[in-house]
């Protein structure tokens, strides 16, 4: 009788314990192999403005797949941008590692990014030469990565990268390409989801709810803005932002029909939560930071047998604290895009009537305006590029780890009014009055612009969406919980299934006829 107890007690756990799948998440390696440089003045040069820690990727990789191997998930996502440019040396060192965590059991799932496949930017460094290296074609990254999802695949898309995988009873991937092709003159940064691979998709999923499985997806580019104001700045990074493809909105809407409420995915290299709504429904895209970038993140993912999903993140940030100076380079390049934006609107000022007002009030010459893109780049990052760099490091670091707020928005703002006051604005040395006056009057003549980069700074610090304010993780806790209403669709959904066993709570239940059974039986509806 207590070898039987012992037994039953023993099957029970089995069944709890298999119930959950626990899962890691990397995104955006850009593994350069260490046999690709040395530490000659080219590759310096290659180093020189780039935000990512090249010369410390491979040893990233290989310390978090020690640490995956260390904590033995079910599973390992790469969400796309495996290698640092393409490199077949760099891909050959990735696949090693992988092939070692699928000796301990645990299954690599992998998707490609927009870096890894056919890039003329793949080269090695020796000395002060950079040569050119062969990338991989498309047939090699099969070969390469079919032992990682697309030969396990239940359905792959005709003629291209996406696949379906059901990796365990309750759970189905849906593992999508949103890499364009790269041709041997261009290197393309944008992507996302052609009609056709959209189709494909939607019948998939479709078999995938008949079995009753949760449906999770994976995809390199984003499904939603991760800041206000992004699809203005950086719309490459978001899928189906840029022509040529079915629009953004109809994208999320259609998935969000056929099943997905979660999508893991990388490219903009933030470890970042957002959600987007449609009717009612939201659609989670969980983004993870690059893991040769500041502070090189690990999402650990727990999906619990009810469907609710625990996210926590883990940062290998302990050896590169110095290398926070990094992010300068993104922080600049930020900047970059504000003087873009900005600087061909002063030949519209002379038409603004806030413009002549000022200019009636104060002369001429009251205002100090650059003269050149580079004098505006150059007089905007001494007031702003310590506060735009603290914003690059809180979306590198997770707006689930976001601290002090509204210091930073604080900081972000007094920085650009500084440059407001202290370098356009030339009357700030008259009396206090004509000063304020001044302060004032320049803030109304750019209110839409600062309002803009006021609000992109709340949702990033504050980690909000979209211009109610919603809030992703109103606490700023380290783990969000998310629950899919695609688990209580079992119950709608079991009349088609056929001998089919899900999990809830720790037990498992058969479904034979449309009737719902204990596995030891019993009939529970």
């Amino acid at each position: 009788m207590k070898k039987a107890l012992f037994l039953f007690v023993a099957f029970t756990l089995t069944l709890t314990i298999q119930a959950q799948t626990r899962i890691a998440v990397i995104a955006d390696p850009h593994v350069l192999a260490t046999s690709l440089f040395d530490n000659g003045t080219a590759f310096e040069s290659a180093k020189n403005g780039n935000s990512r820690l090249i010369e410390y990727s491979q040893f990233l990789f290989d310390s978090a797949m020690t640490i995956i191997a260390q904590q033995q998930p079910n599973l390992l996502f790469l969400v796309g941008d495996m290698s640092n440019d393409g490199e077949k040396a760099s891909h050959e060192h990735i696949v090693s590692k992988l092939q070692e965590l699928q000796s301990l059991g645990i299954q690599p799932v992998v998707i490609p990014g927009n870096n890894d496949i056919a890039n003329k930017n793949a080269y090695t460094y020796a000395g002060d030469q950079k040569t050119a290296t062969p990338s991989i074609t498309e047939d090699e990254y099969k070969t390469l990565y079919g032992p990682f999802g697309l030969s396990q695949a239940v359905s792959t898309e005709p003629d291209g990268l996406s696949y379906m995988l059901y990796p365990n009873d309750h759970l189905a991937l849906l593992c999508l390409n949103s890499a364009k092709p790269n041709t041997p003159s261009v290197q393309y940064n944008e992507g996302g989801l052609y009609e056709p691979t959209i189709q494909w998709a939607e019948s998939e999923l479709q078999k995938a709810k008949s079995t009753g499985r949760m449906v999770v997806a994976l995809i390199h580019h984003q499904m939603t803005d991760h800041f206000n104001m992004e699809q203005d700045m950086t719309p490459n990074y978001i899928a189906n932002t840029t022509d040529g493809y079915p629009e953004l909105a109809a994208l999320q809407s259609r998935l969000l029909a056929a099943g997905v409420e979660v999508v893991f995915t990388g490219h903009y290299h933030m470890t970042s939560i957002k959600h987007t709504l449609n009717d009612g429904t939201q659609l989670y895209d969980v983004g993870t930071g690059s893991l040769s970038s500041y502070p090189s993140p690990i999402r650990w993912v727990t999906l619990a047998n009810d469907g609710t999903m625990d996210i926590t993140t883990q940062l290998i940030d302990t050896y590169h604290t110095l290398e926070l100076t990094r992010n300068e380079n993104t922080a600049k390049g930020i900047i970059n895009r504000i003087v873009d934006t900005a600087y061909p609107k002063i030949g519209d000022l002379e038409n603004n009537k806030a413009y002549k007002a000022f200019i009636t009030m104060f002369g001429k010459n009251a205002l100090n305006l650059p003269t050149s893109k580079d004098q505006m780049r150059a007089d905007i990052s001494d007031c702003m590029l310590a506060s735009m760099t603290t914003l690059v490091n809180e979306l590198s670091r997770g707006d689930e780890h976001t601290r002090s707020p509204q210091d930073n928005v604080d900081a972000c703002m007094a920085g650009f009014d500084a440059y407001l006051i202290d370098t356009v604005c030339a009357v700030c040395h008259w009396s206090e009055e004509m000063a304020a006056y001044a302060t004032s009057a320049v803030k109304a003549l750019v209110k839409e612009y600062r309002d803009m980069l006021q609000d992109m700074c709340e949702s990033v610090f504050f980690n909000y969406v979209g211009q109610d304010k919603t809030l992703v993780v109103p606490d700023n806790t380290n783990t969000l919980h998310i629950a899919p209403s695609t688990v209580a669709q079992i119950t709608n959904q079991k009349s088609q299934i056929t001998n089919h066993k899900f999990f809830r709570n720790g037990q498992m239940y058969i479904v034979r006829g449309g009737k719902t059974y204990t596995f030891l039986g019993s009939q529970i509806d």
